[in-house]
């Protein structure tokens, strides 16, 4: 057999084992394949020994009627998807069809003629199956259920193709099973598409022969594996193109070669290469993760060990590997619908030991619970199996071994070992015999209770099919009958196997029977369609105790698969555990997927209801069993297992009962990860599961492994220890070895009771279920009549542990404890957990206290606890990490508990940790007389206190050198001058007073030397004491002026005002003066300045004054300074006591300069008077600012008075350019916009195009359009008169003219200046145009100026000289010199001034040429001014002109 390695960190259940059923195989090494069948039926295995093939059933049993037998190897085997039809391949091309669903074997070998078959392959539905061999031939045949075959076409590709796929999905997204197409490949790394009507084609290639292929049905995507470890994957379009394709070079280790893979879940392909991992390729979402063998069990170490084959269990979702150590690892996926996303989504199982070689392949077979394990010298069929137990008083009996059960007397406490020669699928107990079955035959055992021991009583087969079943039924006396369930019956048989009667059921209706239990005289049985009967079996006629009852809820929905049934004693309850099929997706219908349930299910028969109890999260229940001699107690066993449905979407848990309150915050937090345990339930009603107890089932006396429950027999629970520990240690007795074995654990409502007797038992036992139920009276009344002292200390525990208080009361009333029920009473603790803690200490159950404070978070009375139990140490860490408060104080006392027991050390110790030690420490050591101990400890100490306490002893005792010493290195100086003074060693005193500046230690010293008539040193110490009210006294009393001012200025302001006082009562107003204004009586300071004509310092006490001093002393600085003419310092006063009126009217009376801050002190607050008058302040003083020339600061003050137009003027005159232009901008107001415009023409603005475009842009936004007129005319006649660029002029005056039409209104066209502006324009253009006229038409430009310096008006647009100097020009250019010397001498003539118009060197050029002297200069006229700019300027100073 194979025994289960347990992971430390999931304890595993007991309740099942592997089997291994070693197959009988000459050879092993001539294994060449293995193919399980598919039906869960019958499962059958076809191994392929050389040239022979064998088929074998699940227990290993060869079945010889099916043998094949060839003279050549079986090189592949392929079992049919939905018949027991095999199809096998053979080294020389033969392909055979056989097995049980053939009437006859057939074989074809035309096909593969004399080539070695590499694979066969069926499709979903077993209508096709594909060929391959080494020689490139792929075949298709037609196959059905009957082993029929025809071959249908065949390919021949080169090399040789052992992977085969079928399309399983359509590229539209529909599902293709019935006759879908195939894609093959093999050594040549091409990946072929083909069908069954001779269509195939080449569709991938990959260039590496293929280690993988895999087909992923939900995206229709090929996944391949190269042996140069490439994964590649893609898709076909349904024009048959690759698409969505990719690669990727996976990471396989030392051994690519070894590589093997397969699907574990939908888009999760899990690879094994010979590593110490198992890679999971996430293909839905291009993502990888790892499952380590690191850490997997702890107990037995996995390091170095490798992975070499796996295999994945799609219905339990269970990924099996197999290491080169020969173990198995599994690791369950706990995630019902979706992929698995992490190695967090995968649970590791125990560990199998397999074999002691390394496992080369693994397979599992058909449903749940078998496996093929190949190795080098073995083949091993793996069989899951309940271990499984039986109870009837005094016997129990265990399978531990699959021929092995142990028999074990409760009452005796012996035990016996019995071996049959089959396996054991089953076994029962009736009275003194039990019987063990399996699917074939029955044996019965009497028990001999005197010396435990066994004999057959009968042995039978049964012959009418498998066994499904079996129980054994005692009517009393030497009466057995043995109900089996078998295919459509339950057949009662007597010991020898005659079949007495049987009860049949409708296979179509009913289903047929596969779980039988028996309690009593009640029979109960489950069928496949999940129908419950029970049956009363008390006579020899069994009668069906009500109607059979399917397992579905209201709505007729199914509840689930039951796995096995339980009866209660009377035939009233059947529990039941169940598992749900889940669908895809996750959802709950019929599915491939069995999830066992985390519920337990009761059927009440009196009720006709289903009962539902939750045993946890992550949890399953996988054993049960009803008490012999209660029909309300049951126990179930519970292990951990994340793959578990909870049933939120039907219904919850019951609620748990008031009994198992404290069993959580007892046994360990209900938040803790699930742990294997076992659970003590009562069903209380018709509609109540309630919880009891729970026990863990780790063993404490075998280093915390797990123990299987075996069976409830109140007041114990049994367990058995772990399998594999079955051989006695070498010397032991059998007795003892047989107590090691079997184990039983005390439930906790019994605890200390066991040997009571059976009414005591029951009566405890109802007294537990009324507690459950929350009914106290009828508890109390259950016990009533019980006398025993012990009893009701026992239910004084019980009612500790389930938290019932008032049941305590009464249980300590009536056990006579006098002390644990006053203490009850005196207790007024808030929480109902430390009331019971009270309890359980004077019941000595000091760890349920323990608890019971940790629960309710009492961690100072659990400190209380552990001292009063003196567990010094437990005391002390919770006081540190949950009791901080009370940590001093736990030191402390158990410093005392240290000195009782004269722990000196350890005493003073924990006094110095407490903080007491100042006190204590000294005290103990000297109540010991342990003085020089006492001396060396505070010689060892750093503590100031000590020190100080130290010296005081030993001034006590008159060493006051010792003293001294001490004094000093506790940095008592005040002690030590003290000392010194005693000592009249003044040297000494002064000189620790001044090495230490302590204050206390100065003014001791002080008093000290005042009563020694030493003044003057007297005041100096006073005055480093800090105590100046002395040295005042002194120096006042004893006339010391120059010593009291010094000291007046550096004490307190009522020392100040006293040595004022003084002073001036000696005649010395200006000392008094400054002590007053330091003491900050400046009234006092200002009358006396006064008085006395100080004007030095009051101009002082002038500039220190502020708007929060007084206002009549501002006032009365103000009237003196005016009086002495200083007006600077009386507005300033009068600014600050907000007399504004007055203080602008003294600067505007004495002229008095404004400077910025005097302005700003002058603006009243905005919300200190009203408006008007603020503005009419602020107007005078911007008056007052324009007139001493701070055009700024006035602009600044007439803003703020609301008048931006003054404001604006005023800046104007500071000429500040950047800054007009700024609050221009802001001020945005049309008036100021025309001033700002008229400023900058006044400046050069013709060549400052930033000016410029402010100019335009103020005149725009004030909508100006005459002034922007007349800029344009400047502008116009600025271009005519530095660059005679008559085009820029014309352009100019256009924008002047459409401004001026804008200007003049609807009247434009008959306005003068439109009409005279428009005739500048034509003559502008006009002479623009004459000189372009120049070279193209001379002759008519010559013309066109001779008439326009005819026009009487010309000058008002063109000068005159332009026109001259046009002509003069031209004539130069056709060097006509004659009449260009003509042209210039009518210039001269007019009056003309030349060399504004003409160079230089063109004169003399033309002069020249006529033979005549160039003429001296003439001074000529000033040309035209410029118009607009002068203009500008004049109305701008007219616009500044302010009336005042």
């Amino acid at each position: 057999s194979l025994h289960f390695q347990t992971p430390l960190r999931e304890k595993a259940a007991m309740s099942s084992i592997f089997f291994d059923n070693h197959l009988p195989l000459a050879d092993v090494g001539s294994v060449r394949c293995i193919a399980w069948s598919r039906g869960e039926d019958t499962p059958l295995l076809a191994v392929a020994d050389g040239a022979n093939v064998r088929i074998y059933r699940e227990e290993g049993e060869e079945v010889p009627e099916l043998v094949q037998q060839r003279s050549v190897s079986c090189t592949a085997l392929a079992w049919h998807p939905a018949a027991k039809v095999l199809a096998a391949g053979w080294e020389d091309g033969a392909v055979t069809f056989s097995g049980p669903a053939c009437s006859s074997a057939r074989d074809d070998r035309e096909v593969h003629r004399e080539s070695r078959i590499l694979s066969i392959t069926f499709n979903p539905q077993g209508s096709r199956c594909v060929t391959t061999d080494n020689n490139g031939v792929v075949g298709v045949w037609k196959t059905d259920a009957k082993g029929l075959c025809n071959q249908m076409c065949h390919y021949r590709k080169p090399g040789a193709h052992d992977k085969v796929v079928f399309r399983t999905m359509t590229p539209s997204g529909e599902p293709s099973l019935d006759n879908p197409p195939f894609f093959f490949g093999g050594d040549q790394g091409i990946i072929y598409l083909a069908d069954d009507f001779g269509l195939c084609s080449e569709r991938y290639k990959v260039g590496s022969p293929l280690q993988l292929l895999e087909y992923y049905h939900q995206k229709d995507v090929v996944v391949l594996v190269t042996k140069s470890v490439i994964l590649a994957q893609f898709s076909l379009s349904a024009e048959g193109k690759v698409f969505n394709e990719s690669k990727l070079k996976l990471s396989c280790g030392p051994h690519p070669e070894r590589l093997q893979g397969c699907w574990a879940g939908a888009g999760i392909l899990a690879t094994c290469s010979h590593e110490s991992i198992v890679r999971l390729w996430n293909l839905a979402d291009d993502e990888s993760y790892v499952l380590s063998l690191q850490g997997v069990d702890e107990r037995h170490s996995l390091s170095g060990d490798k992975v070499t084959s796996i295999d994945y269990n799609p219905r339990k979702q269970v990924l099996a590997c197999g290491t080169r150590s020969g173990r198995m690892v599994q690791w369950r996926c706990s995630t019902i619908s979706g992929t698995p996303k992490s190695e967090n989504s995968w649970q590791v199982l125990p560990v199998i030991t397999a074999s002691d070689c390394m496992i080369d392949k693994l397979t599992w077979g058909p449903g749940e619970n078998y496996m093929h394990v190949r190795t080098e010298r073995s083949s091993i069929i793996m069989s899951e199996a309940q271990l499984n137990s039986a109870v009837q008083s005094p016997y129990l009996a265990v399978q531990t071994a699959p021929m092995q059960v142990l028999l074990y007397n409760i009452e005796r406490k012996n035990r016996f070992q019995l071996t049959t020669n089959f396996r054991v699928k089953g076994l029962s107990i009736g009275g003194h015999a039990v019987m063990l079955w399996n699917s074939k035959q029955v044996m019965l055992y009497e028990i001999d209770a005197d010396t435990m021991s066994a004999t057959v009583l009968s042995s039978f087969k049964h012959e009418g099919g498998n066994i499904a079943s079996a129980v054994l039924i005692w009517q009393g006396g030497s009466e057995r009958i043995i109900a089996v369930a078998s295919g459509e019956k339950i057949e009662f048989t007597n010991a020898q196997g005659h079949v007495q009667r049987s009860i049949t059921f409708s296979s179509e209706v009913e289903g047929l029977p596969i779980s039988l239990d028996v309690n009593g005289s009640f029979l109960a049985a489950s069928t496949t369609m999940n129908v419950i009967k029970v049956w009363n079996v008390q006579r020899s006629q069994p009668k069906q105790v009500g109607t059979g009852r399917k397992f579905e809820g209201i709505d007729q929905q199914s509840l689930g698969d039951i796995r096995s049934v339980r009866i209660n004693k009377d035939g009233t309850r059947v529990s039941m555990l169940v598992d749900q099929r889940i669908g895809p997706g996750g959802t709950h219908v019929g599915g491939s997927l069995r999830v066992p349930d985390s519920r337990l299910f009761v059927y009440d028969l009196d009720s006709d209801n289903f009962i539902t109890y939750k045993v946890g999260t992550s949890c399953v229940p996988v054993a049960h069993s009803w008490d012999q001699t209660d029909r309300r107690l049951m126990c179930c066993e519970v292990v951990p297992q994340a793959l578990a449905y909870d049933g939120r979407s039907t219904q919850e848990s019951m609620p748990a009962s008031p009994t198992s309150a404290l069993t959580k915050s007892i046994n360990g937090s209900e938040d803790k990860s699930p742990q294997h345990c076992v659970i003590t339930l009562f069903v209380a009603d018709a509609d109540q599961i309630l919880l009891q107890d729970t026990v863990s089932c780790v063993d404490p006396d075998s280093s915390g492994l797990p123990r299987m429950p075996v069976a409830l027999v109140v007041p114990h629970i049994y367990f058995s220890r772990q399998v594999g520990e079955m051989s006695s240690p070498e010397g032991a007795p059998e007795e003892e070895h047989a107590r090691s074995m079997i184990t039983q654990t005390v439930l906790r409502d019994f605890a200390g009771l066991e040997d009571m007797d059976e009414d005591t038992t029951a009566a405890l036992l109802n007294f537990s279920y009324h507690l459950a139920c929350g009914n106290t009276d009828e508890a109390y009344k259950s016990v009533k009549g019980v006398r025993s002292t012990g009893v009701w200390e026992s239910m004084s525990k019980m009612c500790v542990k389930t938290g019932r208080l008032d049941v305590a009361q009464k249980c300590l009333g009536q056990m006579g404890h006098a002390r644990a029920a006053g203490a009850l009473r005196a207790c007024i603790e808030p929480q109902p957990e430390a009331r019971l803690a009270t309890i359980a200490v004077h019941l000595d159950m000091i760890e349920d206290a323990e608890q019971l404070l940790k629960q309710c978070g009492r961690f100072d009375m659990l400190n209380q606890l552990y001292q009063a139990c003196g567990e010094w140490e437990k005391a002390l860490e919770v006081a540190k990490t949950k009791d901080r408060v009370h940590l001093k104080p736990t030191h402390f006392a158990y410093a005392q508990h240290l000195e009782a027991v004269e722990d000196v050390q350890g005493a003073l110790t924990h006094f110095e940790f407490s903080g007491t030690y100042r006190t204590e420490s000294p005290r103990l050591l000297c109540s010991l007389g342990m003085t020089d101990d006492l001396e060396g400890y505070v010689e060892q100490s750093d503590d100031s206190h000590l020190h100080r306490w130290y010296a005081q002893y030993l001034e006590s005792k008159a060493n006051l050198e010792g003293a001294s010493r001490e004094y000093k290195k506790a940095g008592d100086w005040l002690s030590l001058c003290r000392v010194a003074c005693f000592n009249e060693d003044l040297d000494r005193a002064q000189k620790i007073c001044e090495d230490s500046q302590d204050h206390a230690a100065c003014y001791h010293l002080a008093r000290h030397l005042e009563a020694a008539g030493r003044i003057k040193e007297a005041i100096h110490f006073f005055q480093m004491a800090g105590r100046l009210g002395h040295a005042l006294r002194l120096a006042q009393e004893n006339n010391f002026d120059g010593d009291l001012m010094s000291l007046a200025l550096s004490s307190d302001p009522v020392n100040m005002s006293q040595a004022a006082k003084y002073y001036e009562q000696r005649g010395q107003p200006s000392k008094a003066v400054v002590l007053y204004q330091k003491a900050g009586q400046q009234k006092r300071a200002l009358e006396l300045c006064f008085s006395a004509r100080l004007f030095d310092a009051l101009r002082k006490i002038a500039d220190d004054l502020s708007a929060d001093s007084d206002p009549a002393i501002l006032a009365r600085c103000a009237e003196f300074f005016m009086e002495h003419s200083q007006h600077d310092k009386a507005v300033h006063l009068l600014s600050i006591s907000r007399q504004y009126e007055r203080a602008v009217q003294l600067c505007s009376e004495h002229d008095v300069q404004i400077t910025e801050d005097m302005a700003e002190r002058m603006t009243p607050d905005k919300n200190s008077m009203e408006q008007a008058g603020r503005a009419e302040i602020l107007q005078e003083i911007a008056k007052l600012c324009k007139k001493q020339g701070s055009f700024q600061l006035a602009c600044k003050k007439f803003t703020q008075a609301g008048d931006k137009l003054k404001a604006m003027k005023s800046l104007l005159k500071s000429g500040d350019s950047e800054k007009i232009i700024f609050f221009a901008g802001t001020a945005r107001q049309p008036d100021i916009y025309v001033l700002a415009g008229n400023y900058l023409q006044s400046l050069d603005w013709h060549n400052d195009p930033e000016i410029m475009k402010h100019i335009i842009q103020f005149y725009s936004k004030a909508k100006a359009h005459d002034k922007l007129a007349s800029f344009y005319d400047a502008c116009a006649q600025v271009e005519i008169d530095e660059y005679r660029d008559y085009d820029k002029a014309g352009g100019a005056l256009r924008e002047a003219l459409k401004y001026i039409v804008k200007a003049a209104g609807a009247g434009a066209e008959s306005d003068e200046r439109v009409i005279s502006l428009q005739n500048r324009i034509a003559m502008v253009e006009q002479f623009a145009n004459v000189r372009k006229m120049a070279k193209s038409e001379p002759d008519q430009m010559v013309a066109v100026c001779e008439k326009m310096m005819d026009m009487p008006d010309v000058e008002s647009a063109v000068r005159i000289g332009d026109i001259f100097a046009q002509l003069v020009e031209h004539y130069s250019e056709v060097r006509d010199y004659d009449s260009a010397f003509r042209t210039v001498e009518r210039m001269r003539g007019r009056g003309i001034v030349l060399t504004p118009y003409l160079d230089h060197s063109l004169l003399e050029t033309i002069y020249g040429a006529a033979g005549q002297p160039l003429p001296e200069s003439e001074q000529a006229p000033p040309p035209p001014p410029v118009h607009g700019a002068d203009e500008a300027e004049e109305e701008m100073d007219e616009d500044i002109v302010e009336e005042d």
